[in-house]
């Protein structure tokens, strides 16, 4: 039987190791300082499957630790894994998926698992709006907001909030993603076009991993606007002159991990135990 070894993270490497060892697979976890009675390199010897974080690195030297761990070193890691070792993360950098194939380890990234990042958006898209509701005054019921973007987050988001009887526009430079979002039922308008419109909107979600909503838009919004923004660092959004405006914008990483840690813990071993089950061919 697979023996699991866990790495940094958030709360979702403790409800996956919770839920490894609830169905009989031997789990180490090295979560917070003083967990490893062993060390780093010990552990990864007598480990088989590696379970690295979501996302695997924010600083590209160290694994991604929400207790800010000093021992998590990306280059010494990798220097002790071997052909006999299996790899997870989510975000894998390019580098690290070339050393594991340049030495004949078996790599499996998280965001290239389609049934783990389609469940994802569920989750974010509820703590996209939990963040929102903290962080205004207002309710969304009623409200309009617009979605930047319509890839997968941004569709669940949209519908989510279209559930919440919100107004919901959509915003994308791609005539095909405005199309599909029309053909939903939402009121859509073309990025370059978003100046005359964006001081309409009480509640902004940006999903689009480039600057969108820059100094000159954000000169246009409704100051009461909430921004929240759910794109891959930095984001979309120009956060410094939304300060200087004194509009509320926050960029909001890991949602999955803060809000729905369990089910995401649940969602990664599925996937997990197929990936292994596919590998082995049972």
């Amino acid at each position: 039987m697979h023996k699991f070894l866990l790495l940094g993270g958030d709360l979702r490497q403790l409800y996956l190791s919770r839920i490894l060892t609830k169905n009989g697979f031997p789990v180490t976890v090295h979560y917070e300082d003083g967990d490893l009675s062993i060390s780093i390199e010990e552990a990864i010897k007598s480990s088989q499957i590696i379970l690295c974080p979501i996302p695997f690195t924010r600083d590209k030297l160290n694994l991604f630790s929400i207790n800010k761990m000093e021992d998590l070193g990306i280059g010494n890691i990798l220097s002790l894994l071997t052909p006999d070792h299996i790899l997870f993360g989510g975000a894998i950098p390019d580098y690290v998926k070339a050393y594991a194939k340049e030495n004949n380890i078996q790599c499996f990234d998280y965001m290239d698992i389609e049934e783990i990042t389609v469940k994802n958006t569920i989750a974010t898209a509820e703590g996209a709006i939990a963040e929102a509701l903290r962080e205004s005054p207002g309710c969304l019921h009623k409200s309009r907001c617009l979605v930047t973007g319509f890839g997968r987050c941004a569709r669940t988001l949209a519908l989510k909030l279209k559930g919440l009887d919100a107004a919901v526009t959509v915003t994308d430079r791609k005539d095909a993603q405005l199309t599909l979002a029309s053909s939903m039922g939402f009121d859509t308008a073309a990025l370059s076009d978003l100046s005359q419109t964006i001081g309409d909107y009480s509640f902004i979600f940006n999903t689009i991993p480039a600057l969108v909503l820059n100094e000159e838009l954000i000169r246009l919004m409704n100051p009461e606007v909430t921004i929240i923004d759910i794109a891959s660092a930095p984001g979309g959004v120009d956060f410094e002159f939304c300060k200087k405006q004194s509009i509320r914008a926050k960029l909001c990483p890991g949602l999955p991990g803060i809000y729905a840690p369990e089910t995401s813990g649940e969602i990664l071993f599925e996937a997990i135990v197929k990936c292994l089950a596919k590998r082995s061919g049972t």
